[in-house]
Order: structure tokens, then sequence, then C-alpha cells
């Protein structure tokens, strides 16, 4: 017999305001009929110039420069289908074999997501896995016990080795959470023998207010990655 729950989860998009302050400093120094008070043309144009600079970047080259700067700090592109994570990342999947159930995680339009199973009890990742919008993917085979996830939601996964440890990252829109309701994958065992528990979560980043079943909350990218 399966017992699935079935639970969503809309997140809101973090939406970032960059805003440039230009700070003008003027200073006087009185030394007679010398001083030479420049044009009002030449104080517009060089004021002109400098918004001009400051504004020039487009949205896209702003996010290739930050690309940029992290390649240099050593962060390299992956390009990862749905599925476990690869094995860089200091995590050791555990199964049940003998149970056949499952976690299946749907993922909107918003952005790809990458979900951390972590054990409740021991704080120990079970499973660690890629999932791209508007697609689905099932984790199966979990052992008992109690369960909460970790989620990463963003665009363009990156990674690097610290202390000998895979970490990652979005580049684009990143958003760091984590579920506060538990999954609890003990068997429900009664008098006709013992029932599997099984869960479907549906996962999106929007625009709009939340409206969250599953309930979570934002954690820092250094948190994820514990």
């Amino acid at each position: 017999m399966l017992v699935s729950k079935h639970t969503s989860m809309k997140i809101p998009y973090p939406i970032l305001f960059l805003v440039l302050i230009a700070v003008i400093s003027c200073h006087s120094n009185n030394t007679g009929s010398n001083t030479q008070i420049p044009e009002n043309g030449d104080l517009t144009s060089t004021f002109t110039e400098q918004q001009t600079s400051q504004t020039s970047l487009t949205p896209d080259q702003l996010l290739e420069q930050e690309r940029n700067r992290l390649v240099k700090e050593g962060w390299k592109q992956n390009n990862l289908q749905n599925g476990l994570m690869p094995s860089c990342y200091n995590f050791s999947p555990k199964y049940n074999q003998s149970t056949d159930n499952y976690l299946k995680i749907n993922v909107g339009s918003g952005t790809d997501m990458v979900a951390k199973l972590m054990n409740a009890n021991s704080g120990i990742c079970v499973r660690y896995v890629f999932i791209n919008r508007l697609s689905s993917f099932s984790i199966r085979n979990i052992p008992e016990g109690v369960y909460y996830l970790k989620l990463a939601c963003g665009k363009e996964w990156l990674s690097r080795v610290e202390n000998s440890q895979c970490v990652g990252r979005f580049l684009s829109n990143p958003l760091y959470e984590k579920g506060t309701d538990l999954l609890d994958y003990n068997l429900i065992r009664n008098t006709d023998g013992y029932s599997i528990p099984s869960y479907e979560i549906s996962l999106d980043v929007v625009s709009s207010t939340m409206n969250n079943s599953f309930s979570t909350s934002n954690i820092s990218e250094k948190e994820f990655n514990k």
C-alpha cells in the first residue's frame, strides 16, 4: 500500500535593486584674482561622462562581468542533467533497496534547483540532486528515518573545491532555503502489515506573494553547503 502526501511551495523571487549614487565633493581655495572657474559647459560635460560610464553596462554585461570574476576565483560552470550530483560534493548516497518509496520533486519554470535530503537526527545528507526547471526527478529507495530538505534555486550552477570538498552556488538569482516541514519515511505498521510513505512536492520561484504549504526559511549559501 502506497501512501502519498502532496505538498506544494512557491518561493518569492528575489529582486535585487542596484542603486548607483554619485557623490560630488566641492573644495574651494581662494587665491585672489588668479582663481580660474571652469565654464558651466565643462562641468556639465564631466558629470555627463561620469554618469555614462556608470550606466553603460547592460544587465547581461554585468552578469558576464560577475561570471568572469568568479571564474578567476576558481569557480567552474557545470552543465548538469537531472539526477545525482558528482561525488566531489562530499556525500555518500544512502539507499534502502528493499523499500520502494520516493520523493518526487516537480520544478516550475522560474529556476533550476538543487535539493539536499538531510537526515533530521544526524544532519547527514543522504541524497544530493540537481533538477532542471520545468522538469521532475524522483529520489527513490530512501532509508527509514525523518528528513528535511535544503534547497538552492537559481540559474547557472557553479562549483569549486574548498577544503577538499566541492561547494556550489548559482550565478544568477540565487536563493537558498531550508525546509521546516519534516518528511517521515518510517514504515507505518498496522494489523495488516505496513504501508510505505512517499511524498511529492512542487517547487517554483515566482514574483507573486508566497503561497507555501511546504514551509521553508531562508538560509545562507554557506549554510546550504554544509
